[in-house]
């Protein structure tokens, strides 16, 4: 059960307002193609004032220890939480990282940038395959453009990092 100790944004439980906000977490990851569960994670982190731990994360949201594993595993690697001391207590404890910077360029360097980094690997690995038609070699050049994109963009994120 979560502890007594949790507050969250109103009244000691979630209340309407509280789910609503929830919910908008849960859509902007449907939108990114994130798992439910880990908008879940850290709506309810969001909203909590102490740090929880994984089976809080269960107990709260309903969702299976491997689904609160999973997700708080992916939010850290994102670097959206961070590992909290909670003294008295065996189990790890989680919180965000209060910063939405960290959590976008977690996102981008952990999810985003890899897979495409991968994509035009593969893409590129293909192109003497694929020449002999002139539609496709137009079609690879401008994606050729992007990539180039991609790597100033990156380089000018990180500066402004």
């Amino acid at each position: 059960m979560v502890p007594a100790k949790t507050k969250f944004y109103l009244d000691g439980e979630l209340g309407s307002a509280e789910m609503l906000m929830l919910e908008q977490w849960v859509q902007l990851a449907d939108d990114l193609g994130i798992p439910r569960s880990v908008a879940q994670i850290y709506g309810l982190l969001f909203m909590s004032e102490q740090p929880l731990s994984a089976k809080d994360c269960v107990e709260f949201l309903k969702i299976s220890r491997s689904s609160a594993g999973q997700g708080l595993k992916a939010l850290k690697e994102f670097g959206a939480i961070r590992s909290a001391l909670s003294l008295g207590e065996r189990s790890g404890h989680y919180e965000i990282e209060p910063d939405l910077g960290v959590l976008i360029f977690g996102l981008l360097e952990g999810r985003i940038l890899p897979a495409l980094t991968s994509f035009f690997s593969k893409i590129n690995s293909e192109e003497l395959k694929l020449k002999e038609a002139a539609f496709i070699t137009e079609r690879l050049e401008k994606l050729r453009r992007w990539e180039g994109k991609l790597v100033a963009s990156t380089k000018l994120l990180k500066e402004i990092r």
